[in-house]
């Protein structure tokens, strides 16, 4: 039962598309910019954006330190030479 449901997970899977295929033209090797950032950087949202991954970023950066030192004070703790 369980390999006929992989199975059908995989068939489905690989009928299932992101999106069409759309042909690469000459305009799209010479266009130099983005419409989604200058569309965001005039309505001012780009920094915005910017500081929500910087927010995100820097509470990754914490949780991973805050962690170490943990990990390091357990590793004091339970060492043999302690």
């Amino acid at each position: 039962m369980r390999k006929l449901l992989v199975m059908m997970m995989m068939a489905f899977s690989l009928s299932a598309l992101a999106q069409e295929k759309i042909p690469v033209t000459e305009s799209d090797y010479s266009n130099n910019t983005v419409e989604m950032a200058d569309r965001m950087r005039a309505d001012g949202k780009i920094y915005v954006l910017v500081g929500v991954i910087g927010i995100i970023f820097v509470g990754i950066a914490v949780y991973l330190v805050s962690t170490d030192r943990k990990i390091s004070k357990i590793e004091k703790s339970i060492s043999p030479n302690h």
